[in-house]
Parts: structure tokens; C-alpha cells; sequence
């Protein structure tokens, strides 16, 4: 008699938090924390459930090179790169990073309303 043995391997995703942070208002507060994590090869943004904010019709969360204290309403794209549009004005949500996102090169992360060239919120990413 023949017995078959079934080994099932089961990988656990490792989640690796990068950075976090609150932010700073330029032109409007925005409420709660933002983390980077790393899952495997990719990396999200995630905005904790405390995460609030004005309403907007085109708020937009771009990467800038620019420090904290360079980026204004009319550099905010310069150089940025985009990483979702909005989904939310409240409450906890993830975004993926592009995998060509390389974080050393980016300072800055940013809420902007580009229709109308309005920076919301900064916040500083940590080299």
C-alpha cells in the first residue's frame, strides 16, 4: 500500500513599516497619521482611520523632492511624483506605490488639490 503525503506550505506576508508621520498644514489641516509599509515587494501608503480632511473636487497624494519647507501650491507637482487620486476626505485607506517609486528620492509627501493649485497638507519623509 501506497501512502501520499501532502505537505502545504503556507508564506506569511511580512509587513515591514518604513515611516510614519502626521501632517502639516499649508493651506488646510488635515487630521490623523499616514504610515509607509512594506508588504513583500511592494510598498503602500496607508491613512490610519483617524485620517479627515476639507472636501475637494480633485485632491490628489503626490511624493515631491522638495523639503517641507520649499514646497508651495505652485511647485507641488514639479518633479512629484502621483500616487492616487483621493479615495476618501475621511477614514482609513491604503494606496499602492508604484514599484519604480524609489522613497530616498523623494522628501516630501503631499496632499494637493491640483485643479485648483491648492497644497493642503505636508509631510516629511524621512531619508
Amino acid at each position: 500500500m501506497k501512502i501520499t503525503f501532502s505537505i502545504v506550505l503556507t508564506l506569511l506576508s511580512v509587513v515591514v513599516f518604513a515611516q510614519s508621520g502626521t501632517w502639516i498644514e499649508k493651506s488646510y489641516e488635515v487630521e490623523g497619521q499616514w504610515e509607509i509599509v512594506k508588504k513583500g515587494e511592494s510598498q503602500y501608503l496607508i491613512f490610519d482611520e483617524d485620517f479627515d480632511t476639507k472636501k475637494a473636487p480633485d485632491l490628489k497624494i503626490f511624493l515631491s523632492p522638495l523639503a517641507v519647507d520649499k514646497v508651495n501650491a505652485e511647485n507641488a507637482t514639479k518633479g512629484s511624483v502621483k500616487i492616487a487620486d483621493l479615495k476618501s476626505y475621511e477614514g482609513r485607506q491604503s494606496f499602492l506605490i508604484p514599484k519604480s517609486v524609489n522613497l530616498s528620492t523623494y522628501n516630501t509627501l503631499l496632499i494637493h488639490c491640483q485643479q485648483y493649485e491648492v497644497l493642503w497638507s505636508v509631510a516629511k519623509l524621512k531619508k
